[in-house]
């Protein structure tokens, strides 16, 4: 890694800002500066807070900071306990020493041998809403249309039958001129309208059941652990 002509102490590396080593591993992130030592979080890779000096920082390039030391040296050069005569000269150095480890910025349960990191996966639920469809119209018409029917009617007709008489005699009224009116009857149709109920429309509406499919993108989280910066040699363990 190619270095610039700055002394440790002229970067102004701030918090937040990326460690990276020598060999371009991820260490981890500045949470507290100071004059002669920037602390690193603990986390998946620190088990503790780390407390490395300015002077190990060879670049830095205004977003990630690099060390001279390789990922694995790193790890073996008791940076992890705090330096003798070593005080909080800013808030953010006690903060860094009770800050919990983060997994992006959520934080996670640790007790002393063990840290638990919460997984989070989305599920699809669904709920029902009543909706209108339309609607269903029953229209009535009114169509004129010419019927018939046959209907019996009784009239009167006038038979006029002669008979020969041969009597003596003579009637009332003999010789006289008159007329007899007799009269005749009948019968004649009206016609009259009445309504009936000739059929039935009735509309009901019943509730018919059916499965429909819903489909949505859903997120789950990942969990991948790297050990490759763990030493497990004897050398390492004798070490400590």
């Amino acid at each position: 890694m190619e270095s610039t002509q700055s002394t440790p102490q002229q970067w102004n590396i701030p918090e937040g800002t990326e460690i990276r080593s020598a060999d371009d591993a991820k260490l981890g992130k500045v949470v507290a500066t100071g004059a002669d030592y920037i602390v690193v979080e603990k986390g998946m890779l620190f088990p503790t807070d780390y407390y490395i000096p300015a002077g190990a920082v060879t670049n830095y390039d205004g977003e990630k900071a690099y060390l001279s030391l390789a990922k694995d040296e790193v790890l073996h050069q008791g940076w992890d306990r705090r330096p003798a005569g070593y005080t909080t000269e800013t808030a953010a150095y006690a903060d860094a020493t009770t800050r919990e480890p983060t997994v992006g910025t959520q934080s996670v349960r640790q007790s002393d041998d063990r840290i638990v990191v919460p997984v989070h996966e989305e599920e699809l639920t669904a709920t029902r809403r009543p909706v209108e469809y339309g609607e269903v119209r029953v229209d009535k018409d009114v169509i004129e249309e010419q019927r018939s029917i046959d209907v019996p009617v009784t009239e009167e007709r006038v038979r006029v039958t002669r008979r020969v008489v041969d009597r003596a005699g003579a009637e009332s009224g003999a010789f006289e001129e008159g007329s007899v009116a007799v009269p005749v009857r009948g019968e004649e149709v009206d016609v009259q309208k009445q309504v009936r109920v000739a059929e039935e429309v009735e509309l009901a509406k019943e509730a018919v059941q059916r499965t429909e499919r819903v489909t949505d993108s859903v997120r789950r989280e990942q969990v991948n652990v790297d050990d490759a910066g763990l030493d497990t040699s004897e050398r390492a363990r004798t070490k400590h």
